[in-house]
């Protein structure tokens, strides 16, 4: 199976792992389509997941619709290739899907999985310069225990983030932040060598993350493959 069609069945089971361990959170089935509340309220607090490369535009405006009942506005997550098929939904957010092996490694930080939530809600937050409010909505206690939060360390010191999703064969990278007053130091590069090394240990001998069109290059030079385009689409 190529990269982009391994990364795409693993969507769905990856966000699923966000799982219902907090107020607001949830995973159903809707139409044969999986949807994930993260919880926030946010544009993207809500998604469908419509991956599949023929895209079952009715089972989507029925997943739309069930949402909508519940007073959500979801966004669906599909393929680039699958675009057209929902020529009246607006595209919200292109976001490229790059892969790397499991593999990896790095002397730059001490990295550590997180045992403190509101040590690790801090440096989430501040990271990526969001309000408190919401990195206590994205992150809970639950969380920790469910999958590897990991902070990286200079002179005791933490100045990095990151969050492990693994699976069977694949793990999701997502939340790699930096604080500001640390970046450009290479301890981004470091702490996705460390996830990678992390998702290894657990089995996995892919890993995969979205990230924005113009950090493309960086994740390139580090060993990351661009393998899909995937798009947040809103209804109309």
């Amino acid at each position: 199976m190529a990269l982009a069609d391994r990364v795409a069945a693993d969507f769905g089971d990856r966000f699923r792992s966000f799982g219902d361990r907090a107020p607001g959170r949830f995973v159903v089935e809707v139409a044969g389509l999986t949807v994930i509340s993260v919880g926030v309220d946010r544009p993207w607090g809500v998604q469908i997941v419509a991956m599949d490369d023929a895209v079952d535009v009715e089972a989507v405006a029925e997943a739309v619709h069930w949402c909508r009942e519940r007073g959500h506005e979801p966004q669906v997550r599909v393929r680039g290739a699958s675009r057209n098929a929902l020529p009246t939904y607006d595209v919200v957010e292109e976001v490229p899907a790059l892969v790397a092996p499991a593999t990896g490694g790095q002397s730059v930080l001490d990295v550590e999985a997180a045992t403190d939530l509101e040590a690790f809600r801090d440096l989430y937050a501040s990271s990526f310069e969001m309000p408190r409010a919401l990195a206590e909505g994205l992150v809970v206690a639950a969380d920790l225990a469910a999958h590897p939060h990991l902070l990286g360390r200079v002179d005791g010191r933490a100045v990095a983030c990151a969050q492990v999703r693994p699976g069977s064969d694949m793990a999701y990278i997502s939340g790699v932040g930096v604080l500001p007053s640390d970046r450009g130091l290479g301890y981004g590069a470091a702490m996705l060598a460390a996830c990678r090394t992390e998702a290894g240990a657990r089995g996995c001998e892919l890993v995969w993350l979205n990230a924005s069109a113009s950090s493309v290059g960086f994740y390139e030079a580090i060993g990351f493959e661009l393998v899909d385009t995937h798009l947040a689409l809103a209804a109309s």
